[in-house]
Order: structure tokens, then sequence, then C-alpha cells
């Protein structure tokens, strides 16, 4: 028996579910038993959604703890998620206990191996397998660009800042060069589509490391 923790994105909205799943078949159909995720499902439809495996462990004690770690109270009062109580043991009676040393530890080693980051980078292949070719209304795109941008925390965009300003450090004829090519001065659309590039860069280098 393996026991994992996953993720559900609603490909229309970019509204997610974390959950955690006792299988022999990480691959497996099943998607959660959650209210909201079920109600959404049988509104859009379970093509609209996609499931990727972030973490597979030996015990169950290993895979509630990391769940624990997931779902806070700040994650299900974000307005982007279909999770309605903080994980751990199936819900909020698992707050306020703790785990020995040794399970910690365990933890710990768990997650930093490397099986586990493979299997992170195979879950990112794979969803991304999942809506290669899907074509999506004008409306899906906006609202997904809208949830990921509600999605980044400050301390991300400062991140993402810092990034951005190393890179631009780095290559100091990176932007002169493009307005020398184009001849006019860039337009805000053409500045937006280059901190994309810039962010998608920034994003992968993250994946790799």
């Amino acid at each position: 028996m393996l026991y994992t923790i996953y993720q559900v994105t609603n490909l229309l909205n970019s509204k997610i579910y974390i959950g955690k799943h006792q299988t022999t078949n990480p691959d497996d159909s099943y998607y959660g038993s959650g209210v909201a995720l079920k109600k959404s499902i049988a509104k859009h439809g379970k093509d609209n959604f996609k499931k990727a495996v972030l973490f597979v462990f030996q015990t169950e004690e290993e895979m509630n703890a990391k769940e624990t770690e997931l779902i806070t109270e700040e994650f299900v009062a974000r307005s982007d998620t279909y999770n309605m109580g903080v994980g751990g043991e199936g819900g909020a009676h698992f707050k306020g206990k703790s785990h020995s040393a040794e399970t910690v530890e365990r933890i710990k080693q768990s997650l930093g191996s490397d099986e586990n980051k493979q299997k992170l980078i195979e879950a990112g292949r794979k969803a991304g397998s999942l809506s290669k070719g899907r074509k999506l209304s004008a409306t899906a795109r906006q609202n997904m660009s809208d949830a990921q941008r509600k999605a980044i925390s400050d301390e991300t965009k400062k991140k993402i800042s810092e990034s951005l300003k190393k890179f631009n450090e780095e290559n100091p004829g990176h932007l002169k060069g493009l307005v020398k090519r184009k001849r006019k001065p860039l337009s805000e659309e053409t500045k937006e589509k280059l901190r994309q590039i810039q962010l998608k860069r920034w994003q992968n280098k993250r994946l790799v490391a």
C-alpha cells in the first residue's frame, strides 16, 4: 500500500484541491471526496480537471503529516481552493497535535529523497500533457490568469522581483537589444509579455532545482 498526497486542478479557473489517498496505484482515477470539489466536477465535467500526485509515502503517518503541513487554515481560507477543512487525519481534530523527533526526521528524509523529487517532475510533465492541445475560451484563459496572479504571495512576488533584477543585471543588453530591433518604444503589452517570459524562466529554474 502507498500513501499519496495529490492535487486536483480545475482547468477552467485554476481552482485547486489537495487531498490524500491510500492506494496501490498512485495514478488511479480517484479525485477526492471533498464536497465542494465533487459539486464542481459534477458542474464542469471531469474532463475539465487534472490530477497530479505530489508526494508518495510508505506510511500513513507521513502522509497525514504532509497533509497537515499543506492544508492550513490560511490555505482553506483562500478563494482558489476547494478544501473546506485543515489537513491531518481527516480534519480539524488533528490541530494541536505534534509528531516525535524521529517521525519528523523520517518525514524530512522522505520529502527530500530523489524518488519524491523525480515524482514531482513526472507529475508536472503529466499535468502539462493532460492540457496539451486543449482549447480554452477567452474567458477561461482570463480566469486562469486571474487565479494565478491571486495565488502569488507577497513573499513570492519579492523573490520574483529579485530574480528578474538579477537576470537584467547579468544580461544588461537584453531589453536594450529588443528595443533596438523594434526601433520603437515597447508597448505595455510587449513589456508584459517580456515579464511573463522572465517569470516562466524563473519558475523553470525552481522546478529543475
